[in-house]
């Protein structure tokens, strides 16, 4: 994710775009009484790769332990297929592929993550967004995690 953080970076700034919520997580979606999903904090709305959002729901759910790690390619398939029906739904005919491919390579934004996780590992307490959490479940999780995004870059690296 580092070596190729530039090439990463231009690939996502290159493919297909749309106005994204550009910080889609767990806490940013609610659903309705009537069953329909809605996206709050729209602060950060802009110009995106369109699957970059779905690129950041699906790490951030398991960084904050609201999704195991264990079953992150589970959620990707289903947030990405999801995604790309609701894009079908709304008249658009592009090539999900690229789609795809912009989830995996709007994975390198994390590439932050894994300095900052060791440089905070001798902490006595860890949290996951607001809550205490375990540590060795914690860091468990986010390595899956990580290692889950970074397979996601190089098999984006591989397509371009």
């Amino acid at each position: 994710m580092v070596a190729h953080r530039n090439k990463l970076l231009t690939a996502v700034e290159t493919l297909p775009r749309a106005r994204c919520h550009l910080d889609l997580w767990v806490s940013n979606v609610i659903r309705r009484p009537t069953g329909e999903i809605a996206l709050l904090d729209w602060a950060f709305t802009g110009d995106g790769a369109m699957g970059e959002d779905i690129g950041n729901h699906i790490p951030d759910a398991v960084f904050d332990l609201f999704w195991p790690a264990e079953h992150m390619r589970e959620l990707a398939e289903t947030c990405i297929e999801g995604y790309l029906e609701g894009l079908h739904e709304a008249g658009w005919r592009g090539d999900p592929s690229q789609v795809r491919l912009a989830v995996m390579a709007s994975g390198v934004k994390y590439a932050w993550l894994l300095p900052g996780l060791l440089a905070r590992a001798s902490d006595k307490s860890h949290k996951a967004y607001h809550q205490e959490a375990d540590s060795q479940h914690l860091f468990q999780q986010r390595g899956l995690a990580l290692a889950f995004v970074a397979d996601w870059c190089s098999q984006a690296l591989d397509q371009l």
